[in-house]
């Protein structure tokens, strides 16, 4: 939906300045590159970040602060899709842990 026809901003292009750090109207319309106009979307701006704020705020409590970013280690070879599944334990030995575990124990058919 667009946000400001004058311009031909969309709600898409809001969020992606949004996303990208901008953290207020004037930032998210300099980043946008809006230009002077009939001024109708400046009401809809304001909401739209003072929303995407609050919601961060509330991620950011419910999860104790923003996430550090990590790298995600790559797969080893034999771990692909088409790797085959590992070993399942079998026995006496197996039907023990499966106890202890909580699991019911594995019975010879």
């Amino acid at each position: 939906m667009y946000v400001c026809v004058c311009n031909a901003i969309t709600e898409d292009d809001v969020h992606g300045c949004m996303a990208s750090g901008c953290a207020t109207a004037k930032a998210v319309k300099a980043a946008c590159g809006f230009k002077p106009g009939c001024g109708m979307c400046t009401k809809r701006i304001y909401t739209m970040v003072s929303q995407y704020r609050t919601a961060n705020e509330l991620a950011d409590a419910l999860t104790g602060g923003p996430l550090a970013l990590t790298a995600v280690p790559e797969p080893s070879p034999g771990a692909g899709p088409g790797a085959p599944a590992p070993a399942v334990p079998s026995g006496p030995a197996a039907a023990e842990t499966a106890v202890i575990e909580g699991a019911a124990p594995q019975t010879a058919a």
